[in-house]
């Protein structure tokens, strides 16, 4: 069944949603505000899964209604559901949280999350939203070079500032130390390390990738030096900010993200 234009639009602004996720979370924060870091983010998070919600919603609703009106059968949508590798797994999450919110002892708390960091069963299933709309809508290779791509080209405004901060150059006044353990937008030192580990392996497939196409290529090409200079410039920036953070358990993180990469 080809898809309307209403329903093409749809995809379009759900692509957009996680994408610019992927941008504005990590590098966002607000010295302006009360908690300057994860409540802010997370409001952003949270508004961009509503609006992809939305979008699929109206998605869903022009699909199922069209298919009514010229009489054909959708697939069913359990079944749908259940062939998506960790769906079912994410479902049995999703009831516990709502479960333990219903039975909690504070359930405001436990569905809004903490003054200090909003990370309640409202922002867990905003991810969850995210996750399962990229899910449903990347189908072809070009979407998931865009991921890729932007999560490469975020960590580097990431790492930079960090390193602003360990040279003693970050303009703005912290609380904390930040020049011995660099904490970056993250406003932490495990949080910033955190999330530069899910980058580097990236990168570093980007890497091989680059140097593969350099010595394979019968004419080199200026394009594929500016890259594989680009993602060599990434990578080390994302080692020395991890390094910068001294955090032991992204350490173990990125050895183990590296082991899973020598073996895939």
């Amino acid at each position: 069944m080809t898809q309307t234009k209403l329903g093409a639009y749809c995809e379009k602004l759900i692509e957009a949603g996680w994408l610019a996720a992927i941008v504005v979370v990590p590098i966002f924060f607000n010295v302006y505000s009360s908690r300057v870091f994860e409540p802010d983010k997370i409001s952003l998070l949270r508004s961009l899964a509503v609006l992809m919600a939305v979008a699929w919603l109206i998605k869903f609703i022009e699909r199922g209604f069209r298919l009514h009106r010229e009489g054909e059968e959708g697939a069913s949508w359990w079944r749908s559901i259940r062939d998506v590798p960790l769906a079912l797994p994410t479902l049995a999450l999703v009831g516990v949280y709502l479960l333990s919110t219903a039975l909690s002892v504070v359930p405001r708390t436990s569905l809004l999350g903490s003054y200090q960091r909003l990370q309640g069963t409202y922002t867990t299933l905003s991810y969850i939203v995210i996750f399962a709309l990229m899910v449903a809508t990347i189908r072809e290779r070009g979407q998931v070079s865009r991921v890729i791509t932007t999560v490469i080209v975020t960590s580097i405004p990431v790492a930079l500032y960090a390193m602003l901060q360990h040279y003693d150059l970050d303009p703005l006044p912290w609380g904390g130390d930040t020049q011995r353990r660099v904490a970056g937008s993250m406003g932490n030192s495990i949080f910033i390390a955190a999330y530069i580990i899910m980058a580097v392996p990236l990168t570093l497939a980007r890497i091989i990738d680059a140097f593969t196409n350099i010595l394979t290529d019968e004419k080199l090409e200026a394009a594929d030096i500016i890259r594989s200079s680009i993602y060599v410039f990434a990578l080390a920036t994302q080692i020395i900010t991890i390094v910068w953070t001294q955090s032991r358990g992204p350490f173990i993180g990125l050895a183990a993200s590296g082991y899973a990469f020598l073996l895939i």
